[in-house]
């Protein structure tokens, strides 16, 4: 059993300490080992566009994450403009097949490739008029900050706070 010298109740703050060092331990190693392997993830995502709508209507990934974007309009040719990343999508009804313009190309593909290397909240709209709702067909794309190197971080500067008290108490321990 691990107890302090010189200290009342010394395996009572031995028995505590251990415990702090292994929650802190134990919690912090998945952080830990994620944040030494964080890779960006990939997401496949199909946005459904009809009746004044978006499904999703909010989309959530971590900065640096990859988006594979496909898109459906169940109704009438819809767009899909999303602010931040000058991307216009024109989604017509019943077609795999979707026109980008981005940066002042234009493409005809089948899925929309896009890094969200930016932390925040981006609106999304439909950039067709689509009917009498058509202001109100908005979505948001949320890019949440990677917070693994954060998390790892924090749990390592619990341990070397942990182990200073620690060896505080035992030297005042000794020079009683």
């Amino acid at each position: 059993m691990i107890s302090i010298p010189g200290t009342r109740g010394g395996w009572f703050a031995g028995a505590c300490w251990a415990g702090v060092v292994l929650v802190t331990t134990i919690a912090g190693l998945p952080v830990a080992r994620e944040a030494t392997g964080s890779a960006p993830r990939s997401h496949s995502i199909l946005v459904s566009a009809g009746k004044y709508e978006f499904d999703p209507p909010v989309i959530r990934v971590r900065r640096g994450d990859i988006l594979k974007l496909r898109f459906a309009a169940v109704d009438v040719v819809h767009g899909f403009f999303l602010e931040g990343y000058d991307l216009d999508v024109t989604i017509p009804p019943l077609s795999r097949q979707v026109t980008v313009r981005r940066g002042g190309s234009t493409e005809v593909v089948a899925e929309v490739v896009l890094i969200a290397d930016r932390a925040g909240k981006f609106r999304y709209r439909c950039s067709k008029t689509c009917g009498a709702m058509h202001p109100f067909m908005v979505g948001e794309l949320v890019v949440g900050p990677n917070r693994l190197f954060a998390g790892a971080a924090a749990a390592a500067v619990g341990l070397l706070f942990g182990g200073g008290v620690w060896v505080l108490i035992a030297a005042r321990g000794r020079a009683s």
